[in-house]
């Protein structure tokens, strides 16, 4: 069977990389019974993206979003450790108009204050309500709805966003074009180069999530930062969330386990010994392994030329 194409560059020449878990009770509203195929991790070698596949289509994912309550969001009201440097990325543009893609209730966007004309783009009906009560104009649902739009921004922050996006190139070249020259694409994703996912391979929690299609490191940036007329400025590795050394070490612990787990699985005759093994037994019967607090995610700042 023929590999997919990459969903960035279009090369044919991907490699299967395994099976991806699903750590949530359903798939996108689909039950998770065997019969619905939660998707493969592709890596490319020409561009070095990962994929899903096959993935939901993007409309398939806009309704899941449209969906959301603003209630929902699990990180609601919470200050995130990203986003002061992201207000320090933003101290010095050709203009001070924000667009924050995915802006849900506008929380960073609150965040950085009123030095900024800021805007929106959010799927969810009862996010961007809370968010225009913020003073935040809101312009679209979808980066699709952004075609025909004139305004030029001095930034567009995408903040959890690009690895919901299932032809991310394309995405980022539409948004590129609203930039101010020197303008700012500000990107925070998780990455694929660091420790904590090389040590967990197809089990890390972050593709794990059927959500999301597409996963980066710093050298896709840099590959498609020619295509998009942009250099790629600053780069930086964080925490997705602030964590206690207790929780730090309590969650490397915990993974490593997993980890080490589901690679001795796939040796000869380890299914019937791994069950009377203790620790590893107990370990067998977790359905998942959360890392947020590992230092794995990139922030990366692409520069319109």
């Amino acid at each position: 069977m023929m590999s997919p194409a990459c969903i960035a560059c279009g090369s044919q020449e991907t490699e299967l990389l395994g099976l991806l878990p699903t750590y949530t009770p359903d798939f996108l509203g689909h039950t998770v019974d065997g019969s619905f195929d939660t998707g493969s991790l592709y890596g490319c070698p020409n561009c070095t993206l990962r994929f899903r596949f096959p993935q939901p289509t993007a409309e398939q994912l806009l309704s899941y979003y449209a969906g959301l309550s603003e209630s929902e969001w699990w990180q609601h009201g919470v200050a995130r450790p990203v986003w002061a440097p992201i207000k320090r990325e933003l101290s010095s543009l050709p203009h001070n108009s924000v667009l924050d893609v995915g802006c849900f209730r506008g929380d960073l966007l609150s965040y950085l204050g009123e030095g900024f004309t800021r805007f929106g783009v959010e799927p969810s009906a009862s996010a961007s309500q809370e968010a225009r009560a913020r003073g935040i104009t809101i312009i679209g649902e979808s980066i699709e709805s952004l075609r025909d739009e004139k305004r030029k921004f001095g930034a567009i922050t995408l903040i959890d966003v690009i690895e919901h996006l299932p032809r991310p190139l394309d995405s980022l070249s539409l948004l590129a074009r609203l930039l101010e020259p020197g303008g700012k694409l500000i990107i925070f994703t998780g990455d694929t180069n660091a420790l904590s996912w090389r040590i967990a391979n197809l089990h890390y929690w972050y593709s794990a999530l059927p959500e999301h299609v597409a996963f980066f490191r710093l050298s896709w940036f840099r590959w498609a930062a020619q295509a998009l007329n942009c250099d790629v400025t600053s780069s930086e590795r964080m925490h997705y969330q602030a964590a206690s050394l207790k929780v730090r070490l309590d969650e490397a612990g915990k993974n490593m386990a997993f980890a080490i787990y589901h690679r001795l699985q796939s040796l000869p005759g380890a299914r019937k010994i791994l069950p009377r093994v203790p620790v590893l037994s107990r370990v067998g019967q977790w359905q998942s392994c959360w890392w947020t607090s590992a230092r794995d995610h990139l922030l990366v700042t692409l520069t319109r030329q």
